[in-house]
């Protein structure tokens, strides 16, 4: 009985270890988030469409006040809308994306990660995000 309870101690020690030690990586915005926003969020929120008052498409414009507040309150995703909104419901009216697939869940929780951390975000090439529009029937 007793190896057992060492045995199970040592399994739950090695699996917190684990988890513990991926959430101490920092998230890379160039290798992580910015493929996030250009595949899922940048197609709406550009300088052309604009939708929500949101441009993605670079740190400066991501940043710049809005009437509704501000996107992103780095170090503190739980008040960022970016963060918010992907955890809504499918069927609320501010859940985003608005249209087609959900971000994955692990996807998302790196986008949190990635807040709590600062929100840390390139100026230049590295953090600027081109828009991709979709041709109709693709």
């Amino acid at each position: 009985m007793k190896i057992h309870r060492i045995l199970a101690l040592a399994c739950g020690f090695a699996a917190f270890t684990t988890l513990k030690a991926v959430g101490d990586t920092p998230v890379d915005f160039v290798k992580q988030i910015k493929p996030i926003l250009a595949d899922r969020c940048v197609e709406c929120h550009n300088s052309e469409t604009l939708l929500g008052e949101l441009n993605l498409q670079s740190r400066a414009l991501a940043f710049e006040k809005r009437k509704a507040g501000p996107v992103i309150h780095p170090k503190n995703a739980d008040k960022s809308m970016l963060y918010l909104v992907l955890t809504l419901p499918p069927k609320d009216k501010k859940a985003m994306p608005a249209t087609g697939h959900r971000i994955p869940k692990d996807e998302i929780q790196l986008i949190r990660q990635w807040i709590n951390e600062g929100a840390q975000w390139p100026e230049g090439k590295d953090g600027a995000i081109s828009a991709q529009h979709k041709k109709p029937g693709k």
